[in-house]
């Protein structure tokens, strides 16, 4: 367990019990800056599936409650490839935010990429959320690729960016 110093929440590995608290994060927190309205509208009754795993995702608890979740993963499946992981998903409930917990959560996600041998850390996040670009050019990652017009979300259309920290 990592301990997060600013609001301190507990940043643990994800439990399969952790299931219902992800889903309802998944359904709440994410706006049409930050995500897919598309994704939102699905009826899904499980966050875990064979696609999102347990032992991919870090979770951050503040009083007993889970407030946020990252899943960390390698990026492609090939060996050439091994040293590369990816961010996927971070998310802090609207309450837990402007705390640390999405920093601590960034943290963590980078300790376990190298615990798990990667030097480089990869993400995606939409040209529209300019919060989640400050977060991650706060903590050193700079902009790989610019896919322009990548999406159309709610009529407007919208860049997807690229991102990658060196953890070496």
């Amino acid at each position: 367990m990592i301990n997060a110093t600013a609001w301190s929440p507990v940043i643990r590995p994800a439990a399969p019990t952790d299931d219902a608290a992800l889903l309802a994060l998944n359904h709440t927190s994410w706006t049409a800056g930050s995500g897919f309205p598309s994704m939102r509208s699905e009826e899904i009754s499980t966050y875990f599936t064979g696609r999102r795993k347990p032992e991919t995702h870090l979770v951050a608890e503040q009083d007993g409650a889970v407030v946020g979740y990252v899943s960390v993963e390698p990026k492609l499946p090939f060996a050439e490839a091994a040293h590369v992981y990816a961010l996927w998903s971070l998310v802090v409930s609207a309450p837990a935010r402007r705390r640390g917990i999405a920093s601590a959560l960034l943290a963590a996600a980078e300790q376990v990429a190298l615990e798990r041998g990667a030097t480089k850390l990869s993400l995606r996040v939409l040209g529209s959320n300019l919060p989640a670009q400050r977060l991650y050019e706060r903590h050193g990652y700079v902009v790989e690729g610019r896919h322009v017009a990548e999406f159309l979300i709610d009529g407007e259309y919208v860049d997807d960016l690229a991102l990658a920290k060196s953890l070496r």
